[in-house]
């Protein structure tokens, strides 16, 4: 455990020590510079502390689950946890036996059975102990592996909803390409029509002029355009249709 104390000054230029995390921990390197301070604090005291290499050295990418198991004899340790007992053995009470014993026996008591009786509490204590960091160390590679699980599972959730994705924008595209054929299709075919259409007034209006020309030359009307104007003022109606169509709109508004 550590605390965060800068060194620094106050307002008055005095020096001062205060806890901030914000200015203790500055740049990607904060905790490695952290880590030689200490090697260099604890080696100048005299102990043989040996410094870690850099990962710049040592290439060490991430441990796998499988590698950080055999690490751990994660295999083992479960086992281990199954079998062990934690029951306190039966021992024999040391005030029980001193009821039975004699002065001259005081020291087998306190020399043997009592040092004795004493380190099997020890070592139960210890034995807790070694269960509780053997527990701990187990539930964190489950905990790995049920993470692991837990990604491998969204990952796959992901590539599916990629995948969805894709066949919706492949399926539009289709569609896309079906509509833009039809249409395409639609407008040959109205081009067509309006060719044909247009033929067809061309030919009306040639038609519609032999007429006139007919009728004036067979009943000795004098000159069409005078025929065609006199019809006009008569009956209120343009020879042409496109005019006469323009007229009535002009009209209606």
């Amino acid at each position: 455990m550590f605390v965060p104390v800068v060194h620094t000054k106050d307002k008055n230029g005095n020096n001062i020590e205060k806890i901030c995390a914000r200015d203790f921990w500055k740049g990607r390197d904060s905790y490695r510079k952290l880590q030689d301070a200490y090697f260099n604090h604890v080696k100048s005291k005299g102990f043989d502390l040996e410094r870690g290499m850099f990962i710049e050295e040592t290439g060490r990418k991430h441990y796998t689950i499988e590698e950080y198991k055999k690490i751990t004899n994660y295999d083992n340790t479960k086992k281990v946890l199954n079998e062990i007992k934690l029951e306190l053995p039966d021992v024999p009470d040391i005030n029980d036996i001193s009821k039975f014993s004699l002065k001259r026996d005081e020291k087998i008591l306190e020399e043997i059975i009592k040092p004795k009786d004493n380190l099997i509490k020890e070592l139960y204590k210890d034995n807790l102990s070694l269960h509780k960091e053997l527990s701990k160390q187990s539930k964190i590679i489950d905990e790995v592996q049920k993470y692991q699980k837990e990604r491998i599972s969204i990952l796959a959730d992901n590539r599916a909803l990629h995948n969805q994705v894709e066949n919706i924008k492949i399926g539009y595209k289709e569609k896309e390409f079906d509509l833009e054929w039809e249409y395409k299709n639609k407008i040959k075919h109205l081009k067509k029509e309006n060719n044909h259409l247009h033929k067809i007034i061309d030919r009306f209006y040639k038609n519609i002029d032999k007429f006139i020309e007919w009728i004036c030359n067979k009943f000795n009307f004098g000159d069409s355009k005078e025929l065609v104007k006199n019809f006009q003022d008569e009956t209120h109606t343009l020879i042409d249709p496109i005019k006469q169509m323009k007229k009535e709109e002009k009209e209606k508004e």
